[in-house]
């Protein structure tokens, strides 16, 4: 029989003659980890496949033969490129980036301004919608940096926590999510991409320094398949991927004069932590961390307490807690810490399940604060654009 052998180049895989005692049924994994092969790199390309099978003997443990059933497979795999945002757009934002006025620096107040990039969901129902409202929070939200600085409350820095489901998706998330969506997932991704260099050049505009989060997030889950759960791994998510394709983006445009950005992004966990004014902050999409309760808000705080109960090294000193998720603005006070619900930016009444089936709804919004400076709750000015 010929020896299963994998040639292996920069597009792809060859793969041949791998027997195996079952019949491969979609899953590739455990062929491609025999040649130390991440499955998450590969797919396979399906008219590539070649597969035969045969009886054979074999001796069982009580010493008797009996015949097995045996299967051989050989297939073509791609690389799976994550890199979807066009070359000739990150070309378009370079240029755009680099011809950029860069502003003076501004003289640095005691607190971080906050603005949360929550729930567009980019692709579904009335795009346009979500992208207007994306667009006016962040407006709405440099406008108010600017009456601070002239109220004589400057800002230290500007963060942008983009709190996931950047896009849509278009499969599995629900039932009829394929049939419904506006854009496919390369429009998803391209469009996203574009929103999010643009919300930071915005944010670098102020004159401020500048910093970003990133957290994973349910529809940002691209490798679900008809279940709750990924079929690869909780950091290959289209939320974080996009947060690195900026950061490459502004981490090569630096040395060449560009604005520099600090950046958090989250991998596999569902949460990232980070000090704005020597204030910790904990933000999260929200869909993972689980608590119980009569309604979102009592929920998220039991979430929120258990989390600090089996974390209590790492959270037991997070005053500040970010959640997105639910859809809508809240909230929520206890024991010296602040739990803060972030409203969505999708168009209204776009989530037709929870509309039909429970009648609620809330406005579109983005949700911004100063963190840190003289408050004594350690955050102040909150508005939502």
């Amino acid at each position: 029989m010929p020896k299963a052998r994998a040639d292996v180049d920069s597009a792809g895989a060859q793969i041949n003659n791998v027997v195996v005692n079952a019949p491969i049924n979609g899953d590739w994994s455990t062929v491609l980890a025999l040649f130390n092969l991440d499955p998450a790199e590969f797919e396979v390309v399906d008219d590539t496949v070649r597969m035969s099978t045969w009886q054979q003997s074999a001796r069982s443990k009580d010493g008797d033969r009996d015949s097995i059933q045996l299967y051989s497979y050989s297939a073509r795999f791609r690389r799976v490129t994550r890199d979807m945002v066009p070359v000739d757009t990150v070309k378009r934002w370079r240029s755009n980036l680099l011809r950029a006025v860069k502003p003076s620096a501004r003289r640095s107040g005691s607190g971080t301004y906050l603005m949360l990039v929550a729930d567009p969901q980019i692709g579904k129902k009335s795009t346009d919608q979500a992208v207007a409202n994306w667009k006016r929070g962040v407006l709405g939200h440099l406008a108010e940096i600017q009456r601070l600085t002239d109220l004589g409350v400057p800002p230290a820095g500007v963060h942008v926590a983009f709190m996931g489901d950047e896009v849509e998706g278009f499969a599995n998330n629900y039932g009829n999510q394929a049939h419904t969506i506006e854009l496919n997932q390369a429009a998803q991704l391209e469009l996203a991409y574009d929103l999010m260099v643009w919300t930071i050049k915005q944010a670098a505009g102020t004159g401020f320094p500048v910093s970003a989060s990133a957290v994973i997030s349910n529809h940002g889950e691209w490798t679900r398949n008809g279940s709750k759960d990924p079929v690869t791994s909780a950091g290959d998510n289209a939320s974080t991927h996009l947060a690195r394709q900026v950061r490459t983006l502004f981490d090569e445009l630096e040395p060449l004069g560009g604005p520099k950005v600090a950046w958090t992004i989250g991998e596999g966990d569902p949460a990232v932590t980070v000090t704005l004014s020597g204030v910790r902050c904990y933000f999260t999409h929200g869909y993972v961390e689980k608590g119980r309760g009569t309604s979102s808000e009592t929920r998220t705080r039991a979430a929120i307490e258990r989390q600090i109960l089996g974390r209590t090294a790492d959270l037991g000193d997070v005053p500040l807690w970010y959640f997105a998720h639910y859809h809508h603005a809240y909230s929520n006070e206890f024991e010296g810490r602040t739990v803060w619900g972030c409203p969505a930016l999708e168009a209204e009444r776009s989530s037709e399940y929870m509309l039909n089936q429970f009648g609620v709804w809330s406005p579109p919004g983005m949700l911004g604060m100063l963190v840190g400076g003289s408050s004594g709750r350690r955050w102040s000015h909150a508005v939502i654009h």
